[in-house]
């Protein structure tokens, strides 16, 4: 019922997140140079269910149409007393603004004049910069076929190294050996959770904020793809990269598309070599079946008046893991050590199915709808295992039913100078992480430090997740020839319940085999929120005088939510009595005024160089539902030492006695499982104007076509935060937290310093052999004690700074005989400093037995480039067609974290490690200064296209990974496993596919 009433909500209401169209716009003026006010324009395109869009020139001579879909237009030019003139061939796409200016000769209006217009690639008044990946590219350049797949050939873009959780291949996308696995993005020093997937104009992220989606793109379904990277408009509250899909519309003409492509394991070659070998690397990461079928059709069930469109996909990737093998042991409870054969593979497996159907209905002259439905499933069941964690610490990751997406757009000219729009969009994900059907629930979950192997059983636990979200949208866009000014409101609600559980309570670390630490967990328990308001209200403007337009914005924000009655029973065997209710709690209410600024110079008038200047305040776009949680600020994990004196590899104690007995020494938190000692947020960082994590963005930028449909653009971009909070330096899209934990329990003075030697050692800095110092103990009598902890920010401990400068050079050719290339170069580098917070917070550099040393909280990584290059070309004479695409990025990020025994500590501290502790943990390359192996990867595509009238056919042999290369793209940073590969490029694989036009 909840569902049916949100979907007539939709359709009577029609509001939506931000879509920005494209537009035309020009000046036109008689043979004297004299501009022409009241000229009437018209473009019309078969891309428009209402064919035409019509306005009138203003007293400046200038016309502006906006709201247009891609597509290729013809605009006309009528004015009484004056000869006609049309302009054919102009070509739109994403939010491009295409300068198109008309000299009118005095005449007849019966005399029409037409000229096929260039192609414009150059916007001399948007300062967006956006990329624009059609079908042209999707079709052409070998790829998966996923928009982030293709948004990571953008130069400085980064893909998120978590895609390695799901498939064990790293996050680089190879041929989509993966499947839908790297979903997220950033460029120019951003987060990875600011990345927004769009549908239309719509996030498909959830209600909490989150980028995470179950929605998986469909190319067939797909009109274009547009990409914003820097400078995003006062439309969104966030400034990461924002990915936008235009689905198809249909048509008034039957139309239609088939794609399908097969790659087994025997297509493959084998990149593992002698040098791999040696460094303990000896099954190494291909693909085991590969396969996408993704057909799409459309028409007008009436023309003019009603089209739709529909399309399938199922896609299947299963790939085998470097350096993992089957446990032969794994179901033998007496064994605590991994025993792997490598003869037997492990792989993930995922198997996607998708059916989505749009509609598009010109009602009347002027009101549009177009509604949009997807209904999707998808299990990656084995997932989550990499070169550390075997299959039975890995789980099932399944997205069930109902897995939907619905969205509605409504737009009306009212007048040929108002626009309203609106929109809606409804989300519906169940899913979660679940145990294999045979994975024993009596089987222990084990992590051993050397190689840090997780094994037997997955830890953290499982749980089963209902998100829902709804969004909606209004918009008033007043435009004139050189004037357009938008105004517009959105908000969004929606829910999230996660039911998180374990099949054991408790989990061993065990060192060569040797037990030392457990780790309790109060399991089952759900974490429930919903938010109530996420409102935003923005006014733009931009104005165009002769040849600069200035852009203009402010956006207001305000969220508000709150934490349901929840509660918590029993949690065996640990705590049998457990009985705790916590009531409705508020959480958010953030309000926030974000200005946004932009200017564009046409630097010649000839609309074919542009200087372009912004200055952006944006809002983090980082997930919201764990801040503040009662629920999740109770102590439901805690860590005791153990030592094992009977090596029977049972913790022989009372694990529910908070203190020292038997084998087991205290916990370290003694609140575990009590409903008291929850962690308490300082009200200011969740209520209030400005307390919400933000970043500056300044760019500058020239673009310039250095030829008929050849540009290059060059730019320098900077970004800095505020609201930050202490978190560990990474690479180069951060990783901070606008708030940190204060144990008022403890001062500084608690703590005692020292230093370690760090081994001798050829590969690490200057040999190795030097002093690590700034490491952290606690004084013994103060370990064990109440904690009590206090979330605020971290500038109220000292300053922190987080900054990126980068450099970007591209170019973007499209020539005829279907000539395309793209691409370009990128140099980038990230400051990070927290220093005077952790004086003041010396806990935060130790955490269940892993100390950072104080140097480390100022890292600056040098200039970091990338090389990327994507293009085709078209054999004219035998139809053949050769692609590719060529990316060079950095290497991953180095650290060395050596397991330190107490023996090694007791002489520099003049003591035993509190606890009892056996060992601890320490980074010993400092951020920033290490990296792996350089990547370069080429992928090439062999194309035969036949044409048959309206059917073109394209029949495709792609090799990916052409140069076979085996860069590692993630290697252990335990030290006693260092440097060994844990990841590497997936090897020289072919791949075969046909794609059916018609």
């Amino acid at each position: 019922m909840k569902t049916l009433l949100r979907i007539l909500v939709l359709i009577g209401v029609a509001p939506s997140a931000v879509f920005a169209q494209g537009s035309i716009t020009g000046v036109v003026k008689d043979s004297s140079g004299a501009i022409l006010p009241g000229v009437t324009v018209e473009a019309s395109s078969p891309a428009l269910i209402e064919r035409t869009r019509t306005v009138v020139t203003d007293g400046t001579g200038q016309y502006r149409i906006v709201d247009l879909r891609p597509g290729t237009y013809t605009v006309t030019f009528t004015l009484s007393g004056f000869n006609t003139l049309r302009r054919e061939g102009i070509e739109l796409s994403g939010s491009f603004i295409a300068a198109v200016n008309a000299d009118l000769a005095v005449g007849s209006v019966e005399q029409t004049v037409t000229v096929t217009a260039e192609a414009a690639v150059v916007d001399v008044q948007s300062t967006t910069q956006q990329r624009v990946l059609g079908h042209e590219v999707a079709d052409a350049v070998p790829s998966s076929r996923m928009p982030s797949g293709l948004g990571a050939l953008i130069p400085g873009m980064v893909t998120a190294i978590s895609a390695a959780n799901f498939t064990g291949l790293g996050s680089q996308e190879v041929g989509g050996a993966g499947g839908d696995t790297t979903t997220n993005l950033s460029i120019h020093g951003g987060q990875n959770t600011d990345f927004r997937m769009n549908l239309n104009g719509l996030s498909t992220g959830w209600a909490n904020e989150t980028f995470e989606t179950g929605y998986t793109p469909n190319m067939s379904a797909t009109q274009e793809i547009t990409i914003d990277a820097a400078a995003v408009s006062a439309e969104s509250a966030e400034g990461g990269v924002r990915l936008n899909i235009i689905p198809r519309d249909g048509g008034n003409t039957f139309n239609g598309t088939l794609f399908a492509s097969y790659a087994g394991e025997g297509f493959a070659a084998t990149n593992l070599d002698d040098d791999l070998r040696n460094r303990g690397f000896l099954n190494p990461n291909t693909i085991k079946v590969n396969g996408d079928f993704n057909p799409g059709f459309g028409g007008p069930i009436r023309k003019d008046r009603l089209w739709f469109y529909g399309s399938a996909r199922y896609l299947r990737a299963a790939a085998y893991v470097g350096g993992m093998a089957s446990d032969t042991t794994a179901k033998d409870l007496a064994v605590f050590k991994f025993n792997p054969d490598s003869n037997q593979r492990v792989a993930n497996d995922a198997t996607w199915k998708d059916g989505q159907a749009r509609f598009t209905w010109q009602a009347n002259q002027k009101d549009k709808f177009a509604v949009s439905w997807s209904q999707q499933t998808s299990c990656k069941c084995p997932s989550l295992m990499n070169a550390t964690t075997a299959r039975e610490a890995g789980g099932d990751n399944r997205w069930g039913h109902p897995q939907r997406i619905i969205t509605l757009d409504w737009t009306q000219p009212t007048t040929s100078r108002l626009l309203l729009e609106a929109g809606a969009l409804y989300q519906l994900n169940k899913w979660g992480w679940f145990p294999y059907d045979d994975l024993s629930a009596q089987a222990i979950p084990l992590t051993e430090q050397n190689g840090g192997i997780n094994y037997k059983g997955r830890a953290s636990g499982y749980r089963k997740n209902y998100n829902d979200t709804f969004r909606y949208r209004l918009a008033a866009s007043y435009v004139t020839g050189a004037h357009q000014f938008k105004v517009g409101f959105n908000n969004s609600t929606g829910s999230t319940d996660y039911e998180n559980w374990v099949l054991n309570p408790v989990s061993y670390r065990l060192n060569n085999g040797i037990p030392n630490q457990l780790t309790l967990r109060a399991r089952p328990y759900h974490d429930l929120w919903k938010l109530d308001a996420d409102v935003g209200l923005f006014a733009q403007d931009r104005w165009t005088v002769n040849r600069l337009t200035l852009s203009g914005g402010l956006r207001f924000d305000y969220k508000k939510s709150h934490f349901p009655e929840q509660h918590l029973g029993p949690s065996l065997p640990l705590l049998p009595t457990r009985n705790v209710t916590i009531s409705r709690t508020a959480q958010l209410a953030w309000k926030d005024l974000t200005p946004k600024m932009g200017a564009a110079y046409d630097l010649f008038g000839d609309s074919r160089t542009a200087l372009k200047v912004t200055l952006n305040k944006y809002l983090s776009g980082r997930q919201v539902d764990a801040l503040g949680n009662p629920v999740a600020g109770l102590v439901l994990q805690t860590t005791r030492n153990w030592t094992d004196t009977n090596t029977n590899f049972i913790p022989d104690c009372d694990l529910s006695n908070p203190a020292d007995n038997g084998e087991c020494r205290a916990m370290a938190n003694p609140n575990f499982g009590k409903a008291v000692g929850a962690t308490v947020y300082d009200p200011n960082t969740l209520r209030g104007w400005g307390v919400r994590e933000f970043n500056w963005e300044f760019t500058t930028s020239v673009q310039h076509q250095i030829a008929p449909r050849v540009a290059v653009d060059v730019g320098y971009f900077r970004r800095w935060y505020g609201n930050l909070g202490l978190g560990t330096p990474t690479g180069n899209s951060g990783g901070v937290n606008f708030i940190t934990t204060d144990d008022r329990a403890l001062t500084p003075a608690d703590f005692d310093t020292f230093c370690i030697a760090a081994p001798t050692d050829s590969r690490l800095p200057n040999g190795g052999g030097y002093q690590v110092c700034g490491l952290t103990d606690l004084k013994p009598s103060r370990f064990g004690i109440a904690s009590d902890p206090i979330v605020t920010f971290a500038k109220n401990y000292g300053k922190q700074t987080q900054n990126f400068n980068g450099f970007d050079a591209s170019t973007n050719v499209r020539l005829p005989q279907s000539i395309l290339l793209q691409g370009g170069i990128s140099f980038g580098k990230t400051a990070l400093d927290i220093c005077e917070v952790v004086d003041k917070l010396p806990e935060m550099l130790s955490s269940a037995g892993t100390v950072t040393p104080r140097g480390q909280c100022h890292a600056e990584t040098p200039f970091l480039a990338q090389f990327k290059m994507l293009g085709s070309y078209t054999v004219p004479k035998i139809a053949v067609r050769l692609s590719g695409s060529f990316q060079s990025i950095p290497g991953p990020p180095l650290a060395a974290n050596l397991v330190v025994p107490n023996a090694t500590v007791r002489q520099p501290l003049g003591r035993d490690l509190s606890g009892g502790a056996q060992n601890i943990t320490v980074n010993i390359v400092d951020p920033g200064t290490m990296y792996g192996d350089r990547l370069n990867q080429l992928d090439l595509r062999f194309s035969k296209l036949l044409n048959w009238g309206r059917r073109r056919t394209s029949l495709n042999v792609d090799v990916y990974n052409a140069l076979n290369s085996n860069a590692v793209q993630t290697e252990s940073n335990v030290y006693s496993t260092w440097r060994r590969p844990q990841s590497i490029l997936v090897p020289r694989f072919a791949k075969i596919s046909a794609q059916l036009d018609f």
